[in-house]
């Protein structure tokens, strides 16, 4: 037995396998590293647009009058808009944002045609006729 441990080859053996598995260890593979945005930081970009968002239809004159003739302060609209939740919040800013200032004008093309229609009705009630020359 102690000349098995002794011999050439043993040892020549051990000195590869030993060489060969520091070769292998030495060479780790090239790794990058870089910043990612995680998960609430891309929540936070969120809440913060869509609070951008609220606070810019916020800050419209017409908005402001209406909110004051209805008995709200500035911190009062402040501090419910700040204690709404993520999902609340993007809701709003998305209603906010589909929202038309005057509207599409539907309601005016459907107000005129009521308008000329009552016309219509009340001259041929009262028997009149209307020419055009």
């Amino acid at each position: 037995m102690q000349s098995i441990f002794n011999s050439r080859v043993l040892r020549w053996t051990a000195l590869v396998l030993v060489l060969t598995f520091t070769n292998w260890i030495s060479f780790t593979p090239r790794a990058e590293a870089a910043l990612v945005p995680t998960a609430m930081s891309m929540v936070s970009e969120a809440r913060a647009s869509d609070l951008a968002s609220v606070q810019r239809v916020l800050e419209n004159k017409a908005v402001k009058a209406r909110l004051s003739a209805l008995g709200y302060s500035d911190a009062e609209i402040k501090a419910k808009v700040s204690m709404l939740s993520d999902s609340e919040l993007h809701k709003l800013s998305t209603q906010l944002d589909s929202l038309d200032a005057g509207g599409d004008g539907v309601g005016l093309i459907i107000g005129l045609l009521v308008i000329v229609l009552l016309i219509v009705v009340i001259v041929k009630v009262a028997d009149k006729t209307i020419s055009i020359r």
